[in-house]
């Protein structure tokens, strides 16, 4: 129901400035792994010809089958200078989301009540860029460009005990974390056929990402008491703390709106990211692309590889369709490698 809302605002909003504008173009896109899911709605509507648009997206994922939903709302402008140059801006804001999870049964032999965690977060970002393109017509072409991207989390965690029909609660903190993700990319296109690409970021965290929003020795001892054996409340604990650990990467990475087959999902916050590609333009309604994302998380955490392609064909003069399909490794430090797969499906209408 809250994503049929949101789809329906976003196709509104396009509405209201679409009889103003010369031309525009609606995208939607679904990816899908083992247990990850994504989906968006990306539109771009020309306020004035050929020089200043409009642009409006929604984006939502889910990391596990038992996680909340991540809903991202952005809106921002393109305005171009001159042929060569464009600037650009973009607001992203995350709306609140809450996953609950069991941490204890009640032990009534005890006099334990049982014990759950509440934790979420939400977030504001705004993202400036510039590029400059070539533009010509020549048989070696070239792009640049420079962005910066500066986003506000609002990390929150509630621990409570439920007695008497009726929650109590223990522990509850609010903590801020900010990020700043410069980025720089390249681009070179050969006798409008080949294009090779590269791009790459770092990221600049206020504080611990991985230590942000996660349990205090006072409120593990909480836990660990309500349990028997130890290791079990331990495990609980560690796979916790790592569902966690996901769920904020996702967002960290900059990627809720850049998620499918060619960028992968972060299992951990990144350090910095490099991606070269190269695209063949088989003709003028089919376009091939292998790309390669290299991710070196945060201390501690190991790194990622993605090997990605995407294939794009023009079925009419404004409709295309793209699928795409990658295979990730991450490698966690001390830890055996995860792999895993994700696919991507498609289209965008220009009108």
């Amino acid at each position: 129901m809250k994503r049929r809302a949101l789809a329906a605002g976003f196709a509104g909003a396009l509405w209201w400035v679409a009889p103003e504008a010369h031309a525009g173009s609606v995208m939607a896109e679904v990816s899908a792994g083992a247990s990850q899911r994504t989906w968006a709605l990306l539109g771009d509507v020309e306020l004035r010809k050929d020089e200043t648009f409009l642009t409006l997206g929604y984006t939502g994922a889910r990391l596990e089958s038992d996680t909340a939903l991540s809903h991202q709302l952005s809106s921002g402008v393109d305005h171009a200078l001159s042929e060569h140059w464009l600037l650009s801006g973009l607001l992203n804001v995350g709306l609140p989301k809450t996953t609950t999870t069991a941490l204890a049964p009640a032990r009534p032999l005890l006099g334990l009540p049982g014990m759950s965690a509440q934790s979420g977060y939400h977030s504001l970002g705004v993202q400036l860029a510039a590029a400059y393109d070539s533009a010509g017509f020549s048989d070696l072409e070239y792009g640049l460009d420079v962005g910066l991207g500066l986003t506000r989390y609002g990390l929150r965690r509630r621990i409570s005990v439920r007695e008497d029909g009726r929650d109590e609660t223990l522990f509850q903190k609010n903590e801020p974390l900010f990020l700043a993700r410069p980025s720089l990319g390249a681009r070179l296109l050969f006798f409008d056929k080949w294009e090779l690409g590269l791009r790459g970021g770092v990221y600049l965290y206020s504080g611990d990402p991985l230590s942000a929003g996660q349990f205090t020795e006072e409120e593990m001892e909480q836990v660990l008491r309500r349990y028997t054996n130890a290791a079990e409340g331990r495990l609980l604990l560690r796979n916790f703390a790592r569902r966690r650990i996901g769920e904020l990467a996702l967002d960290l990475s900059g990627r809720m709106l850049g998620v499918n087959a060619l960028t992968g999902f972060p299992s951990a916050p990144a350090l910095f990211d490099l991606k070269p590609s190269v695209t063949w333009r088989v003709s003028t309604a089919v376009r091939g692309q292998l790309s390669y994302a290299f991710t070196r998380y945060v201390p501690g955490e190991g790194y990622a590889h993605v090997v990605g392609t995407r294939w794009t064909v023009r079925l009419a003069e404004p409709f295309r369709v793209w699928a795409s399909l990658s295979l990730q490794s991450d490698h966690p430090e001390g830890e055996a490698p995860l792999r895993s797969g994700l696919a991507t499906l498609g289209s965008e209408l220009t009108f």
